[in-house]
């Protein structure tokens, strides 16, 4: 049997992706084997965000029903406006629909993390890397830069498709095949899907250098040409990608045009259908951040400069053991004001820039080899590394009083994330300076120092992301016992929906109710305003704040509509408005605040009017909830007299109501809440659900897919085109 070069090389890339892939598994059981193991992370955003809306969006699913609002989180936020639910991203629906919470977290974690290695390992490969240097390129950038950001879901979500997108970029600039470019438009859109869109952001800025640093190079290549000089494009298809009507010779200025047209044009338009294809989840955010505590940049609960690093904490990529020995000082330590920081707060996690010791030390021998070369591959390294420079001086915060009227810089908060760049960058330069010693030592100690650097890189990682990070892996997570919880069973027994007041932002809807007080990292402007938010007492500390009540928050909690109180003490005895209804363990609740010995406390709350109440309430009025889903609300109300109904619920002009089937107006009340004028007698109430801006997104949306399959299938149809010029 004859073996050809085509199969052997076909061959040869089998087994490299077999061994990519495995080496990618394998790194996620050490990093993550509790998560492989069936338990869960616990600290940071999880509880108090991730898992509160994931729950939620779950059970919709399992439904049959794609929420577009949260109605448990405070008093409802629009879902998809918020993002990071990511209601549309396709890991997210197949996961969330077909497994328990924690099991599709989990896998949608390991995934991510297998696809960001992979990615990293696809792009050093194409930049002329050795396999072992570019799986060393993959440890060092997956696991040095996401590893102590698992508290923040959307980093390695989107994150991973940093990589990627760049991966693609380079192999179009690289075969001329447009292909490339119509692959990069549906990941830039799937990168978009999860929400939060900051590494999305830095990745299409990664994009447009990259694709001007290739127009420049071009350009100058023929700037000596005169404009009757002619060009014979560089293979024969070439001319009918970039748009001219035969593969014969061009003048110097039509060619430099289609330079223009292919290095620069061609990527933005493809930027464009990607970000097209994602308009039904940007659309709604951009309507939503226009009533936010995002309106501008300067708005008081947002801050842009929050998460930089600050230039003295840069030194922790030479010596880590300084910085990261007491990880319970650091906050304090990156907080106390010194020379040449930016005047804001910042955390480790934020403001986390290392890559690993030895690799530090690998990328400089790589820069200085790279610098010396005069090959395309380590010409674009070079790019990469230059870009990873400024994105480590935006990341200190000193670019901000220049950009942060910029659109796109002043949406986002947390300079410090851009140190993504800066850590793929160091990764790739990494693996560059590991070929550098390989070509000047014997064959029989390159297997051998390979080892030792993998070995001691791994380590030194694996240390850093346990010591520096607000989340923790546990062998048994409190999200699988939420059917155990007995707070939980104790509300369903309720004749109305409830609203629970207790610790932990958003946390309590795990249980699958209405709980206040909230967290959005972008939400509507009303949970923002002092005037509306629950008013905080000077007695209250860390434990009171959930036990005992001024008069005004009692007050506050009853027109919320707040309906239990779940506090880590006894009710004051002296307080007429609360009722003791159960006390215990929690197996949810008491997992989620490690408070595993500690009894807590489920009071109801006297004298509050519910999720809905009448102005005037009397024998004989009634309300009868019918449904209550999280686009649609319908009752059946009964009144003697011409009066007003009030939803507890967050007021939205997108919440359409109707009296008997008949359009009416809601009124916001109290500067928060609905209301609507009920005519005396019974009548069938609704509320639906209908969002403007996700409408016009999904529109746009659905042409934007359109584009992206008509063209894909021209592109495979005149790839299948006779080969006319050889």
């Amino acid at each position: 049997m004859n073996i050809t070069p085509e199969s052997r090389t076909a061959g040869s890339k089998s087994t490299a992706l077999i061994i990519v892939i495995a080496v990618g598994i394998a790194l996620t059981m050490w990093f993550w084997l509790d998560l492989w193991l069936g338990g869960g992370l616990i600290g940071g955003d999880v509880y108090t965000y991730y898992f509160p809306q994931k729950s939620f969006y779950a059970e919709a699913l399992k439904l049959g029903d794609i929420p577009l609002w949260n109605s448990l989180v405070g008093h409802g936020y629009p879902l998809v406006a918020e993002s990071q639910t990511g209601a549309f991203y396709p890991p997210n629906l197949l996961l969330y629909r077909l497994l328990d919470v924690n099991t599709a977290y989990n896998v949608n974690h390991l995934f991510h993390y297998l696809l960001a290695f992979c990615a990293t390992v696809w792009l050093a490969r194409d930049l002329g890397t050795s396999l072992f240097g570019a799986l060393f390129a993959g440890l060092v950038f997956v696991y040095g830069w996401f590893a102590p950001r698992s508290c923040l879901e959307w980093a390695i979500l989107t994150g991973a498709y940093l990589p990627l997108s760049l991966a693609m970029l380079n192999r179009y600039f690289r075969s001329r095949n447009v292909q490339w470019l119509w692959g990069l438009s549906g990941v830039l859109c799937l990168q978009l899907l999860p929400g939060h869109f900051h590494l999305a952001f830095i990745t299409l800025i990664c994009l447009s250098l990259w694709s001007l640093c290739e127009w420049i190079a071009e350009f100058r290549s023929t700037r000596n040409l005169n404009r009757s000089a002619v060009i014979q494009t560089e293979n024969p298809r070439e001319s009918e990608i970039l748009g001219a009507s035969d593969a014969r010779p061009q003048p110097a200025n039509v060619y430099r045009f289609l330079q223009f047209k292919r290095t620069l044009i061609l990527p933005a338009l493809a930027i464009s259908l990607g970000i097209l294809m994602a308009s039904m989840q940007l659309l709604p955010t951009w309507s939503l951040k226009q009533n936010s505590q995002r309106e501008t940049s300067s708005s008081a609960d947002f801050d842009p400069g929050y998460g930089h690093i600050p230039p003295r904490y840069l030194s922790q990529v030479v010596i880590p053991w300084y910085w990261y020995r007491d990880p319970q000082q650091l906050d304090n330590r990156l907080n106390s004001q010194q020379f040449l920081d930016y005047p804001t707060a910042t955390n480790p996690v934020e403001a986390h820039l290392y890559f690993g010791f030895l690799p530090f030390f690998l990328a400089i021998l790589g820069g200085v080899s790279i610098v010396r070369s005069h090959s395309d591959n380590d010409r674009r390294l070079l790019w990469l590394g230059g870009v990873g420079l400024l994105a480590v001086i935006y990341a200190t915060g000193w670019l901000l009083p220049l950009l942060q009227n910029f659109p796109g810089f002043s949406f986002f908060r947390g300079p410090g994330r851009y140190g993504i760049v800066a850590s793929l960058a160091a990764a790739l330069w990494a693996a560059r300076g590991w070929e550098t010693i390989r070509d000047s030592i014997g064959s029989r100690w390159q297997v051998l120092l390979a080892i030792v650097i993998s070995v001691i890189t791994l380590l030194d990682l694996s240390w850093v992301s346990q010591r520096i990070t607000y989340a923790f892996m546990v062998p048994e997570t409190p999200m699988t016992r939420i059917v155990e919880s007995p707070v939980r069973q104790q509300l369903i027994a309720l004749p109305a929906p409830a609203r629970i007041f207790g610790p932990g932002p958003n946390l309590l809807t795990i249980t699958g109710f209405s709980a206040t007080p909230v967290y959005l990292g972008i939400g509507p402007a009303e949970y923002f305003n002092p005037d509306l938010s629950y008013p905080e007492s000077p007695s209250d500390s860390s434990e009171s704040l959930w036990a005992t009540f001024t008069s005004k928050q009692i007050e506050w909690m009853q027109r919320a509509g707040v309906t239990h109180i779940v506090s880590y003490l006894p009710p004051d005895p002296q307080n007429a408005f609360m009722k003791l209804e159960w006390q215990g363990i929690d197996p949810l609740l008491n997992g989620a605040w490690g408070r595993f010995q500690e009894p807590i406390y489920l009071s109801r709350l006297l004298g509050s009017r519910g999720r809905i109440s009448w102005s005037e309430n009397s024998e004989s009025t009634s309300i009868d909830w019918v449904l209550h889903s999280s686009e649609k609300i319908e009752l059946h109300v009964e009144t003697p007299i011409d009066q007003m109904l009030i939803l507890t619920e967050l007021y939205d002009s997108d919440w359409i109501a109707t009296i008997d089937g008949q359009p009416a107006t809601s009124r916001r009340i109290e500067g928060m809440y609905r209301g609507l004028d009920i005519p005396a007698g019974s009548h069938r109430i609704t509320w639906n659900y209908r969002s403007g801006s996700f409408r016009w997104g999904l529109i746009i949306s659905i042409a934007g897919f359109t584009i992206w399959l008509m063209i894909g299938i021209s592109l495979v149809i005149w790839q299948a085109k006779p080969q006319a010029l050889s």
